[in-house]
């Protein structure tokens, strides 16, 4: 087997369709789905998780300092996607409306990439390089991903959808540290906003060091959609897009500052 002439399958959520619609001819599949040693979730200051672990075993666990993962694989799909599809399935396909790759972007993940010339890795933010398109090349697998543990952060990934079970028109990955009624950090994440996932860090850049009052929210709001174009298509324009960004964050944040 070389090169493109095969594709890795494990749970097949988003292989299979593409072979469906002939998007993707190769000559072979290699099934990694029942390789045990893949499926995993290691907790720790750093948790790591296998590439095969399924949605359903993510949504179904609270990691601590990482509620946001367990908030994003709820949301995922619907049961039945969630009960077969793989969260090394979903980043490697890297489709620009689903929920991991904003969620692992928002919270600077690692990805542990393996090929029979070793290990390497490489920031999420790197990783994404456009739609479908991920820095892999032929001979590499994702392995796991590796997320420090972000103790003391609000948490929240959101999105809007057409109808339960579609993928993110818009989707919203937010984690922001406050100590003493201030914003120590923040990231902030998009989805379905462009080719890749787009992390605002204008918009992180206009509420750290602030008490998140209506002035900083309104800030950020408007920073969020500097320098990113979001495409038009049958669900939405560019501009609707926009204004579900801002509703996305605004609302976000102002939950985040009542509960605080």
């Amino acid at each position: 087997m070389e090169g493109n002439d095969a594709k890795i399958l494990a749970g097949g959520q988003s292989l299979i369709p593409m072979l469906k619609l002939r998007i993707l001819k190769p000559k072979y599949l290699v099934d990694i789905g029942e390789l045990a040693e893949l499926s995993f979730i290691k907790e720790g200051e750093e948790t790591t998780i296998g590439s095969t672990t399924k949605h359903w075993e993510l949504a179904s666990k609270r990691i601590s300092g990482l509620e946001i993962i367990q908030n994003a694989a709820s949301k995922v799909g619907d049961v039945q996607v969630r009960n077969v599809g793989t969260v090394g399935g979903s980043l490697s396909n890297a489709d620009p409306s689903s929920d991991y790759p904003a969620v692992f972007t928002a919270l600077d993940a690692t990805m542990i990439i393996r090929s029979r010339r070793g290990l390497r890795e490489e920031k999420a933010e790197d990783f994404f390089k456009g739609p479908f398109t991920t820095s892999l090349d032929p001979s590499e697998i994702l392995e796991r991903v590796k997320v420090k543990a972000l103790k003391g952060y609000k948490q929240v990934y959101k999105k809007i959808v057409r109808r339960a079970g579609d993928y993110a028109l818009v989707g919203l990955a937010l984690a922001i540290k406050i100590d003493s009624g201030m914003v120590k950090d923040a990231r902030i994440a998009f989805t379905g906003v462009g080719d890749k996932p787009y992390r605002s860090r204008e918009a992180e850049n206009e509420i750290k060091d602030t008490k998140l009052t209506d002035s900083d929210i309104s800030k950020a709001v408007e920073a969020s959609v500097k320098g990113i174009n979001p495409p038009s298509d049958s669900r939405g324009s560019s501009n609707y897009r926009k204004e579900v960004m801002k509703r996305l964050l605004k609302n976000s944040l102002e939950e985040m500052r009542n509960a605080s």
